[in-house]
């Protein structure tokens, strides 16, 4: 009997309950989990920005490159072939030697100018009567097409910040600045009956350029 007794005794022992909480190591394996899923989707995110980044390096890089490219593309034409820049301009006026104070417009000239001293002179308005007495141009002067290279690169300037001076088959003269705004001298019209002095002043209505000041 006494046998029976212990024999039950070491069959059913002390059972452990754990109760309705997880246990310290689950809970520690989960939040473990938890933080590698997190780094792992920090580390993915920041290789998508180094590769963003680096895509936007190269894309910028190949714009200052095509940039500079342009730049020394435009120096090297800017070197042969130097932009002209309005440089001043002035309105001409004539007078006749017996008229005194009766001074007549002629006409409205643009200078443009170059670095190397290379100018273009664009009349932008005229008075036709100013040019009623130059003899007719022969054809031969006039500018073709087969002259363009010629006509781009423009002529040595004539007008300086101090005067001007010209000789041509219908004309004589000479200018000199008076002050700042103003040029005064005269021309001799070639005319065919016989040479004609006029006045000339050339007012300035806008100075662009260093060079005229």
């Amino acid at each position: 009997m006494a046998g029976r007794l212990r024999r039950r005794a070491s069959v059913t022992g002390p059972e452990t309950d754990e109760g309705p909480f997880v246990s310290f190591t689950d809970l520690f394996i989960g939040i473990l989990f938890l933080f590698l899923i997190l780094v792992a989707v920090l580390m993915l995110m920041h290789q998508e920005a180094v590769a963003k980044d680096k895509a936007q390096a190269q894309l910028i890089a190949q714009q200052l490159e095509q940039i500079q490219s342009e730049v020394d593309t435009r120096a090297a034409l800017d070197a042969n072939h130097p932009p002209f820049r309005l440089a001043l301009v002035y309105n001409v006026y004539q007078t006749r030697p017996g008229d005194q104070g009766d001074w007549r417009f002629s006409r409205t000239v643009q200078v443009y100018r170059t670095a190397n001293d290379i100018c273009l002179n664009s009349v932008i308005m005229k008075s036709n009567l100013s040019f009623a007495w130059k003899p007719p141009i022969n054809s031969e002067t006039v500018p073709t097409a087969e002259d363009q290279s010629y006509i781009r690169a423009g002529m040595s300037c004539t007008l300086s910040a101090s005067g001007e001076r010209w000789d041509t088959d219908s004309e004589t003269g000479r200018v000199r600045r008076t002050s700042n705004n103003l040029y005064s001298g005269f021309s001799v019209l070639h005319k065919s009956g016989g040479d004609e002095t006029v006045g000339i002043q050339y007012r300035i209505l806008g100075i662009y350029d260093d060079y005229y000041q």
